[in-house]
């Protein structure tokens, strides 16, 4: 009885974190569709692409290792590929919004408008090809997966070291920023925190054991952290959007 509703919680937390994703990419677009063709709406589209591409992993990860034909191992290292090129388009767009804020004619030089289109196709081509690759390739994964760089929790902690440096360096450049990038730079300092200590609990729970709990249980307090990173991904795009109708 327990176990069905750890399992109900984690379902419910999956489709809330999920959703909350999906929600925070649409307002974005919104909000980047508001601001045209500008130097603004450059930016702001690259974090579009990476919240849209934090949506996609959750629909890679529903799909599962059975969908795909490889184990749970292989899942678990091609989603945290993905969340790799996610954080790419999050750090290039803080830069950018940060050289926007400090010199806005020599941000005007370094966002060529129109490369979010290029960047945001590279990411569907990657994106696809990730889709349809992971059988292909799978003994690769699979060695990679069985050795002690693996049981060590090699990509947990890449991931959890990436999310800790980004956070680091918004919260640091954030009184470089201009009006609009202040009004987000908050809730995605706490968005790119929560990501960060989801991957350190992955290495205490799973890679290390240095926290002894069920799979459910972890799986669980992992849903919590991403349900207060989509929660503060949407409020910023929120933000975002109310200063575009301006």
């Amino acid at each position: 009885m327990e176990t069905t509703n750890l399992e109900t919680v984690i379902t419910l937390g999956y489709y809330i974190s999920s959703i909350g994703f999906l929600i925070a990419s649409i307002i974005t677009y919104l909000a980047v569709s508001k601001f045209g063709k500008s130097s603004l709406g450059s930016i702001f589209s690259f974090l579009l692409v990476g919240t849209g591409i934090f949506f996609i992993i959750t629909v890679f990860q529903k799909l599962g290792g059975d969908f795909f034909g490889v184990s749970a191992e292989s899942v678990d290292v091609w989603w945290h590929l993905m969340f790799f090129m996610a954080y790419f388009f999050y750090f290039h767009s803080f830069r950018l919004l940060v050289s926007l804020g400090n010199d806005e004619t020599q941000a005007n030089q370094s966002v060529r408008i129109g490369s979010e289109k290029k960047w945001g196709l590279i990411a569907l081509i990657l994106l696809v090809i990730i889709f349809i690759i992971p059988k292909l390739v799978d003994p690769v994964i699979t060695a990679y997966s069985a050795s002690n760089l693996s049981q060590l929790g090699l990509h947990h902690f890449f991931a959890f070291i990436l999310a800790g440096v980004v956070a680091s360096y918004l919260f640091t450049a954030k009184k470089n920023l201009g009006q609009i990038g202040k009004a987000i730079a908050n809730p995605m300092i706490v968005a790119m925190w929560a990501f960060a200590f989801q991957h350190f609990w992955e290495l205490l729970y799973e890679s290390w054991k240095t926290v002894d709990v069920t799979s459910f249980v972890g799986e669980g307090i992992e849903k919590i952290f991403l349900i207060v990173a989509a929660g503060c991904i949407g409020y910023a795009a929120l933000r975002l959007k109310s200063f575009a109708k301006g």
